[in-house]
């Protein structure tokens, strides 16, 4: 089946108690018929409700660290997987909420306008 041009948004909830250096981690391939259908994303939203600071990895070696009641969008091809490391020497105190989504956005239009490239290879994420 060819790659999907979008995707809903996949929404992922941490739950408070995360402990500190504790990694929740998702492998976004290997949900068969949802997530796997779709993968790789380009778009990951980090909501910290927590007042903890977090690393968020993502695609291949790429991380953004998030602080507490704070929230970063990450617009990056090639996303599979995510990771979410507590830097904090306590528990996270409230939720992360993790959303990803495959969207085709304008710079990736206008990309595939000037390098006459089909769409659906920019999306692949390679």
């Amino acid at each position: 089946m060819p790659p999907k041009l979008t995707s809903p948004v996949f929404e992922y909830e941490i739950p408070a108690g995360l402990p500190p250096g504790g990694v929740y981690t998702k492998n976004l391939e290997l949900v068969a018929e949802t997530t796997a259908d779709y993968a790789p994303f380009n778009t990951l939203t980090v909501d910290n409700f927590s007042t903890k600071k977090v690393r968020v990895d993502y695609a291949g070696g790429h991380y953004i660290v998030v602080r507490g009641n704070s929230m970063a969008e990450i617009d990056q091809s090639g996303i599979r997987s995510f990771s979410v490391t507590n830097l904090s020497d306590t528990p996270t105190d409230e939720v992360i909420m993790v959303y990803v989504q495959k969207r085709v956005t304008a710079e990736i239009a206008l990309e595939s306008i000037a390098r006459r490239i089909p769409l659906e290879q920019l999306m692949r994420g390679s």
